[in-house]
């Protein structure tokens, strides 16, 4: 069965493929984590300059970068903290063993599409950094 990429409708070739080729779109993003999509006149070497300093500034890193997506990730995790303590008093084993295998750290996915205007959808695995993304959303004009 063939697969498309839900932003350009291009054919991705396999099952594997995470990031359409065209567009640059997370084909593995579930819509239901998508932050939000906005449409601006600015370029997109002018989005990546804005949003590096913005999400540098909260302490996350750039993991990939090409001319149609950027991938940032920060060392912050989401923990429950409840849920760590009671842990804890089982024993440091299954408090480490929780931490570092079921929470997550925060991640924001910004993908860009179109020529002249420039889409931004930001996509974000955390609350706080679905949080993050939006906040940048509502920066950009």
């Amino acid at each position: 069965m063939a697969k498309f990429c839900t932003e350009c409708g291009k054919p991705v070739a396999d099952d594997i493929t995470k990031i359409c080729s065209n567009c640059g779109a997370d084909l593995t993003a579930k819509p239901s984590e998508n932050v939000g999509q906005k449409s601006t006149s600015m370029d997109r070497q002018e989005v990546f300059g804005r949003a590096v300093p913005f999400f540098a500034a909260k302490s996350y890193a750039v993991q990939t970068q090409t001319d149609y997506l950027i991938a940032l990730q920060s060392q912050n995790r989401d923990v429950n903290w409840v849920i760590f303590l009671v842990f804890c008093c089982l024993g440091l084993i299954p408090a480490v063993i929780y931490y570092y295998w079921f929470t997550h750290q925060h991640q924001v996915t910004i993908s860009l599409s179109g020529v002249t205007d420039v889409k931004v959808t930001a996509i974000g695995n955390t609350e706080q950094a679905k949080k993050d993304a939006a906040e940048f959303m509502l920066s950009i004009s």
